[in-house]
């Protein structure tokens, strides 16, 4: 299979729930790679993801809550911010 050009995703991590109210040791490979997605322009999200709670948002994105939260839902909101 060829990789597209932002690379391959990483695996999910294997429970969101994991880091919910505490900042994890380090950021998952996953949640970097939708952070790069992003500052790359590549990814945009869809409204399912802006409709999601939190808890599923994080599913769907295959990183911690926490990570949502504090990292990936703030990209998001800027971007509401800017549109």
């Amino acid at each position: 299979m060829t990789a597209p050009p932002w690379g391959h995703k990483p695996p999910a991590v294997e429970d969101v729930t994991t880091y919910w109210t505490s900042k994890p040791p380090s950021i998952s490979q996953r949640c970097n790679y939708w952070i790069m997605r992003h500052h790359n322009g590549t990814w945009r999200t869809n409204r399912w993801l802006r409709r999601d709670g939190y808890h599923a948002a994080a599913e769907r994105l295959g990183i911690w809550i926490w990570e949502y939260l504090h990292l990936i839902r703030p990209l998001l909101d800027e971007d509401d911010s800017r549109n």
